[in-house]
């Protein structure tokens, strides 16, 4: 996984997982042992509660996170009273978390951790300022069911996917795991209309994008006008009620959450109609939603993607379901072009 993280010149890495239980963990455990063979000077913070030895919810066996001595991480203290890392607090942070202020440590010898306090895009932010003052190499963010803030051009320049036996059977692990990599592989703007756009500001509001086209590729659009619509609320709001469109209005940028009914506002347009979401993270929208809006001759893109550096199998779960580690690898391989390892190999 490092010699892809290199190639690519990945600094800042979110791993996120299919499901939960998925091998996130077991991921950032395996990034972290290699990392220390070759002394990498790391940076460690999750979006969740890691490092607990049994799931606070479910009450399975989780893995504990271990790592060597001179690691740096973030976490509220309290998470530390069941760890067995030594520890020198550098600095508070200021984010507040219901197990208290999120504090970096840094540890003085190998051992466990624990993880958790850190619950927003904002938060990252913060973490990555502070870091990057103790010249760390890489920092690493864990990911949490159902959120993906991490995987924002913001905080990450790569993003590694977890799947694996605790989905059920192979198909359906199949299944959830196309989505999922549809979802990270979504197509980004192209540049020039990425570059005029962030010159007007746009993605801070719906904003309605007059093109004009001479066939339906992107990469030969230009922008001839721009109409900021509204600070619509995508869960809540049908941006068809907020202006009147013409069949040349058909590049929407929205700020907040993409999501099935978004979709299904734009499903009747004549004319190919393009919805752009700020980035992967923004999108929450059915395959089932997701494929008839393609089938209509829309397409769903990003401002900014973050590349998918790989794909981690977890032939086992916690739930006593074990699959064949190479039919496992094998059928998530055929999904993508992207390197696909088994962790517990």
């Amino acid at each position: 996984m490092w010699e892809r993280i290199d190639q690519l010149g990945v600094r800042n890495l979110s791993i996120v997982g299919v499901s939960k239980h998925a091998g996130k963990t077991t991921t950032l455990n395996r990034l972290i042992e290699d990392a220390a063979m070759v002394k990498r000077r790391l940076a460690i913070a999750s979006i969740g509660i890691d490092g607990e030895r049994h799931d606070h919810l479910m009450g399975t066996p989780k893995p504990e996170i271990w790592v060597p001595e001179h690691t740096f991480f973030a976490t509220a203290i309290s998470m530390m009273e069941a760890a067995s890392a030594p520890v020198s607090w550098k600095v508070p942070t200021g984010i507040e978390s219901p197990f208290g202020e999120v504090w970096v440590g840094q540890t003085t010898g190998e051992g466990t951790i624990g993880l958790a306090g850190v619950r927003q895009l904002a938060h990252l932010e913060i973490l990555q300022g502070i870091f990057q003052t103790f010249a760390v190499e890489h920092i690493l963010w864990d990911g949490a069911l159902s959120r993906m803030i991490a995987v924002n051009p913001r905080v990450s320049d790569g993003v590694v996917l977890a799947t694996g036996a605790v989905l059920g059977t192979l198909a359906k692990v199949t299944q959830h795991t196309q989505h999922a990599l549809r979802r990270l592989n979504v197509e980004a703007l192209p540049k020039h209309l990425f570059e005029q756009l962030l010159m007007r500001n746009a993605g801070v509001l719906v904003a309605e994008i007059l093109l004009d086209f001479g066939n339906q590729d992107l990469r030969d659009a230009e922008v001839l006008s721009i109409e900021y619509v509204h600070e619509a609320g995508a869960f809540t709001e049908d941006v068809r009620t907020l202006a009147t469109w013409t069949d040349q209005q058909r590049l929407f940028l929205y700020a907040g959450a993409v999501t099935d009914r978004v979709l299904q506002s734009f499903q009747n347009r004549k004319h190919p109609v393009f919805v752009v979401a700020m980035t992967p993270s923004h999108l929450f929208v059915t395959e089932d939603a997701w494929r008839s809006f393609a089938r209509a001759g829309h397409q769903l893109l990003v401002r900014k993607s973050v590349p998918l550096i790989g794909v981690t199998v977890n032939p086992t779960s916690p739930r006593n379901v074990t699959l064949d580690p190479q039919v496992l690898k094998q059928s998530i391989q055929s999904l993508t072009n992207a390197p696909v390892w088994d962790v517990m190999e």
